[in-house]
């Protein structure tokens, strides 16, 4: 057990609904930025567990008490008024889907992977966390492979200040695309909405 991963997933832990530590695993996330600067946002996909799968990779198998508590858990998560789906599906992980709004200047943590914040001089920044090759390494030994799209889609309005997208807008895809997982650069894009 890598005491790093244990410490962050102890972290995350405490910011989420959740007792253990979710990781998106294979995932879509969309963020759609208004022209006054509100947000929705769309997450769908599946996430692991972390101290579970750490527990089955221990002991090679999960105990009936521990797959009743996983079931658990996804209750408590649907309790979230964003969170659509949520369903246990054994082996550690979840097929989740969540979506909501955001008024402007309201901040965003999802599943300590995506964070939308805007500062005092209006500058809206949304990110997804960047893996490195150590954290790429401990999820891989626990047999998770972190493969994720983020879109971000902007209203005519927005004036984009720094961005590092894999695909920019074109007439057939009309949003920025990353892809989230092996190690580069922050999925990052810093905009500011002209009134």
């Amino acid at each position: 057990m890598r005491p790093n991963l244990l410490l962050a997933c102890t972290l995350a832990a405490a910011t989420m609904l959740l007792t253990g530590c979710l990781v998106p695993e294979r995932f879509t996330a969309k963020v759609q930025v208004q022209p006054d600067a509100a947000y929705s946002y769309r997450f769908v996909g599946t996430a692991v567990n972390a101290i579970a799968i750490m527990k089955l990779r221990k002991q090679g198998v999960l105990s009936e008490k521990d797959h009743q508590g996983l079931a658990a858990e996804a209750e408590q998560l649907r309790r979230d008024p964003d969170v659509r789906k949520a369903v246990y599906k054994g082996n550690a992980r979840y097929l989740l889907e969540m979506e909501g709004k955001r008024e402007p200047g309201q901040s965003l943590k999802l599943l300590d992977m995506l964070t939308v914040q805007t500062d005092a001089d209006g500058v809206m920044t949304i990110a997804a966390k960047l893996l490195t090759d150590k954290e790429l390494n401990e999820l891989e030994q626990l047999g998770i492979a972190v493969n994720g799209t983020l879109l971000v889609s902007l209203p005519q309005n927005a004036e984009v200040i720094a961005q590092n997208a894999s695909t920019t807008p074109t007439p057939g895809q009309p949003a920025y695309r990353w892809k989230i997982g092996p190690p580069g650069a922050l999925p990052e894009i810093k905009l500011r909405i002209k009134r």
